[in-house]
């Protein structure tokens, strides 16, 4: 077992080591090389955005930040108005956006494998009486539901899907009904239906930080209505990407993050109280050696 001073050695190494591999990287990217990344205005998001930012900044690129939602994100990257956006789910999450607008765009990494939409019951709910969307039109769940489910903005994918799985589960004809909102009220729903303890339904997606809490428990969608698996993916237009250096465009390519990491940096957003850049660099700080594989010429 090593002691503190052999553990604290190991961590100066490591750092110094990282500092070593950022220097020579930025010495090979040209510095005036503006940057500007787009992201979707959500937590989850935006932690993936600062990896990708922190990633641009250790090669010598200054970055300038673009977020909004879904719908001004996606013409960005279609219109050739940003060099890189972190992310986009694909096949299924955002096939509707990437028909429109990815027809001059790349794939450049798969940042985490796994995505997924689905609804969620709160773990008090018992099991046995509550495992699938279609066990919410039974005659003593549906009484005590709560019928409005929040969700969050109408250009979001999960809003679409989830007004789908209501007509598609004949919910509608029991008064569930899907309101879209701002993801603070979709959030401070939740938080309110916990504490009063309501059945509540939760149209939720991973990776995001509520699902590493594990008071959230998946339904089954028989019917698939939420769609299946997807990779979170780093896109840019093509163009664009073809003029950066190819040290930068070999780093970008090496991200890859898993579910994991992204819901734990989304956690420290969100419980912890952190900045996305905080959350980033706190994560970097835990995992040097991978990212410093990144960086490598």
């Amino acid at each position: 077992m090593m002691n503190d001073a052999s553990m604290t050695r190991r961590r100066v190494l490591a750092s110094g080591a990282l500092a070593g591999v950022a220097g020579l990287a930025r010495a090979q990217a040209p510095a005036a090389r503006v940057m500007t990344l787009g992201q979707v205005s959500l937590s989850f998001y935006a932690v993936t955005g600062a990896v990708v930012q922190e990633v641009l900044e250790r090669l010598g690129h200054p970055v300038h930040l673009r977020t909004g939602p879904h719908d001004e994100m996606f013409p960005l990257l279609g219109q050739g108005s940003i060099d890189i956006m972190a992310a986009a789910w694909l096949p299924e999450g955002h096939a509707g956006y990437w028909s429109r607008y990815g027809a001059q765009a790349l794939e450049v990494a798969k940042l985490y494998d796994g995505a997924h939409f689905f609804w969620a019951v709160p773990d008090y709910v018992p099991a046995s009486e509550v495992q699938t969307i279609a066990d919410l039109a039974k005659p003593d769940v549906a009484r005590r539901m709560t019928r409005e489910i929040q969700g969050i903005g109408t250009a979001a994918t999960i809003t679409t899907v989830s007004q789908a799985a209501v007509r598609a589960y004949r919910l509608d004809a029991l008064g569930y009904s899907l309101r879209p909102g701002t993801p603070g009220e979709w959030l401070s729903a939740y938080e309110a239906a916990v504490r009063d303890g309501r059945w509540f339904v939760f149209p939720t997606w991973a990776p995001q930080y509520l699902n590493r809490g594990g008071k959230l428990r998946p339904l089954r969608d028989p019917q698939g209505v939420l769609g299946g698996v997807n990779r979170g993916a780093l896109v840019a237009p093509r163009a664009r990407w073809q003029e950066l250096p190819a040290p930068t465009r070999a780093a970008l390519s090496r991200i890859d993050l898993g579910l994991d990491a992204v819901n734990e940096m989304d956690w420290r957003v969100n419980v912890d109280k952190l900045t996305p850049r905080d959350a980033a660099r706190a994560w970097i700080g835990a995992n040097e050696s991978r990212f410093a594989s990144w960086l490598q010429a």
